[in-house]
């Protein structure tokens, strides 16, 4: 599966630029082993919790931290299913 978020940005360099680490994300809770691991790795398959709480520690919006990649293919199965 082609995920068609992306983020706009190094999105795990701006959060260790901002304190974040993945031991301090873990210990505190903030973000999840896994959710860090994604976005390490330009993942941007994460749960909006997790989205919301990278938003608030880097001051942003969402629109300023991800955008919708068009995928042809999927994006023509899915909108099949939905029947469009």
């Amino acid at each position: 599966m082609y995920n068609m978020i992306k983020y706009k940005f190094d999105v795990g360099k701006a959060l260790e630029t901002a304190g974040m680490t993945a031991y301090k994300a873990q210990k505190t809770g903030v973000l999840s082993q896994d959710t860090w691991r994604k976005i390490k790795h330009g993942n941007a398959n994460i749960s909006m919790e997790s989205l919301n709480r990278i938003c608030a520690i880097l001051h942003m919006q969402p629109e300023h931290l991800i955008y919708y990649e068009s995928n042809g293919n999927e994006e023509k199965e899915i909108l099949e299913k939905f029947g469009k």
